[in-house]
């Protein structure tokens, strides 16, 4: 059975999303193993961030390193304000 987790990340400006989604954006194009994909998208001030695998282990990682880009992401955006 698949697993899938759906991230929206809403941010003050669209300017932060589009920087959001162009950081992250290559990490979806090549998992790390065959049982993880990932997809994002961007609108407005939103990103979304679809993960699916094949174990929960799996999209506990998966969900780990995006929300760890996430984050390290807009602290540095936080900080060269």
């Amino acid at each position: 059975m698949a697993r899938k987790a759906i991230v929206e990340v809403e941010v003050e400006r669209a300017t932060e999303a589009e920087t959001l989604y162009m950081a992250i954006m290559p990490e979806t194009k090549s998992s790390p193993t065959s049982k993880t994909s990932a997809e994002i998208y961007v609108s407005n001030q939103k990103i979304k961030i679809i993960i699916e695998t094949d174990t929960t282990s799996s999209l506990r990682a998966a969900l780990n390193s995006h929300l760890s880009w996430i984050s390290s992401i807009l602290k540095t955006l936080k900080h060269l304000k």
